[in-house]
């Protein structure tokens, strides 16, 4: 099988990187390394120590697939506390050929939330790692990617701000299942932050589904700048 094939084969298979690529608090950093032409929409699920989100997202990439954009809403649940929402954007640029079976990516994302007035805050800054292989000839196929990040978190309340640092890792697995439809598993871990300051306090796992608005092609990746119909790449 060509490595187009396999490209082609696992467009979609990193849709759903994206969709907790919105940067959501509660959320973890699932990030891909491979861009999804068109646009991709998904919902997902994050949980961790105290937090538990349920959002939904989108995300976009340019037919060239030089890079990729998402952004995402979700409710976060607090373990104590009153529920809110949280929202966030983020954007990676591979830099590796689109039709090549491995990928990497820088990316940086920013995401926040308001409890009760005290604004929480997180910028990561990181690059993914990834490998894709095509499943048989059906169109399914399967990415796994590991994200090594910094992430810089701030809290203000009234006049009083704090920021602390991180250094944290994510690892995925992405998944075709249909033509249009992918799946995400993933866990982020790494260093947690004391009592007294921002950031995460614990691992937390990450789970959704994605949905492909551009039609997969059915020969092989065509060139940036062809046709539309192009086979597509696949998102929290």
């Amino acid at each position: 099988m060509t490595l187009a094939s396999v490209a082609a084969a696992v467009a979609l298979s990193s849709a759903l990187a994206r969709s907790a690529g919105a940067q959501m608090l509660g959320a973890p950093v699932l990030q891909n390394a491979f861009t999804n032409r068109g646009f991709t929409i998904g919902v997902d699920f994050g949980s961790g120590d105290d937090l538990t989100s349920y959002g939904a997202a989108a995300a976009w990439s340019p037919m060239s697939a030089k890079y990729q954009f998402s952004l995402g809403v979700a409710y976060l649940d607090p373990k104590n506390g009153s529920g809110t929402a949280t929202y966030g954007a983020r954007l990676m640029v591979p830099v590796l050929k689109a039709n090549s079976p491995f990928g990497v990516a820088p990316f940086v994302g920013m995401g926040g939330a308001n409890f009760d007035g005290v604004n929480d805050w997180q910028i990561p800054l990181g690059i993914s790692a990834g490998y894709r292989r095509a499943l048989g000839t059906n169109g399914r196929g399967i990415s796994a990617y590991v994200s090594p990040f910094f992430t810089w978190a701030r809290v203000r309340e009234n006049s009083e701000t704090v920021t602390h640092g991180l250094f944290r890792v994510s690892i995925g697995v992405d998944a075709v299942v249909l033509p249009r439809v992918g799946v995400t598993v993933g866990y982020e871990t790494g260093q947690k932050a004391p009592e007294d300051k921002p950031g995460a306090r614990g691992g937390i796992f990450g789970a959704g589904v994605s949905y492909a608005l551009h039609k997969p092609g059915t020969g092989r990746v065509r060139t940036p700048g062809a046709t539309p119909a192009a086979a597509r790449d696949s998102t929290p």
